[in-house]
């Protein structure tokens, strides 16, 4: 009996902790199959590089220990796309644990010809008027002034990147949202593994494994319902469409979306902070980074190794 008590204790436990999220992080990378996607694309050339600035829009944290760490993305990820500034002591680009590898000038010196911006919440006109690419990590409460700011922004050519909660719309999904960025929201979401599959033929997707597992939170269903003509899935996961159905489809992941003169990149997964230090999410975020700039898709593949969780 006193067997059987601990044993269901155990199992509540263990429930418990998958409904709150806390989950394992995943075993690393090995660096030899991450660098071989790597030597598949083409180099840019370092002359024809256009300067960029960049706007990462981050919020409170709102969720436990290494998830939704949005201000901690914020400074880390602006150390390495725009590099060390300042009077910034910050020398640690990933996000989950101690930095992996000694801190070195490589992991401080940023992308070639990128200045990096912060906004809390939003950006203000000013920055908006400034930026080439807005990359929102956190709830967005979106009404009539943000949308209006997001639409201008595309029209004149910008290039917007959504990771995670930003996905999440809130008040609620939108279908004027759905219009900008192709997707309006979702209503469903779990905590665990993921089987990504890429599915599109696309220069973000050149190289990388047909199938990767991810550790992660997944969103769906598009809400709205998606219209395949206004974006095009990169990469999805198969998710059950009824809480108690065996029944799944795919469910997008990654997505890209073109509005006016706009590039819009839509990326799900992020709940976790070890999934920004995985060089395969790396890969296909800074991808959707650059590609929505308009520039080329590789133009931050260098960034990928640094401080990511790998096996060397």
């Amino acid at each position: 009996m006193y067997m059987m008590k601990f044993c269901t204790g155990i199992i509540v436990i263990m429930f418990s902790l998958s409904a709150m999220g806390a989950v394992q992080e995943p075993e690393p990378r090995h660096c030899k199959e991450v660098q071989a996607v790597l030597d598949k694309v083409p180099k840019p050339v370092a002359e024809e590089l256009k300067e960029l600035t960049i706007v990462l829009i981050a919020d409170k944290k709102d969720h436990g220990p290494n998830e939704h760490d949005y201000p901690l993305w914020q400074k880390r990820w602006g150390l390495l796309l725009g590099g060390k500034q300042g009077s910034d002591s910050e020398t640690q680009v990933n996000l989950y644990g101690p930095s992996p590898t000694a801190v070195d000038n490589e992991n401080c010196s940023g992308a070639s010809k990128v200045k990096v911006v912060t906004a809390w919440q939003w950006p203000t006109e000013g920055q908006w008027k400034s930026a080439d690419l807005v990359v929102a990590f956190c709830y967005v409460g979106w009404n009539d002034q943000k949308f209006k700011d997001l639409e201008t922004f595309l029209a004149r050519g910008g290039g917007f990147v959504m990771i995670h909660s930003a996905t999440w719309t809130k008040p609620s999904p939108s279908s004027k949202l759905a219009t900008l960025a192709g997707v309006g929201g979702f209503t469903r979401w779990r905590h665990g593994l993921v089987d990504l599959k890429v599915t599109a033929n696309h220069p973000i997707c050149l190289g990388m494994p047909e199938h990767i597992l991810f550790t992660d939170e997944p969103y769906w269903p598009p809400s709205p319902a998606m219209n395949p003509d206004q974006i095009q899935v990169l990469a999805v996961s198969d998710e059950k469409l009824q809480k108690d159905s065996d029944v799944t489809e795919p469910q997008p992941m990654f997505w890209t979306h073109q509005h006016g003169k706009g590039r819009v990149f839509g990326c799900v997964l992020g709940h976790y902070t070890f999934t920004f230090d995985d060089p395969y999410f790396r890969l296909l975020l800074l991808r959707g980074m650059a590609w929505s700039t308009g520039e080329s898709p590789y133009r931050f593949d260098s960034l990928v190794l640094r401080g990511a969780r790998l096996v060397p």
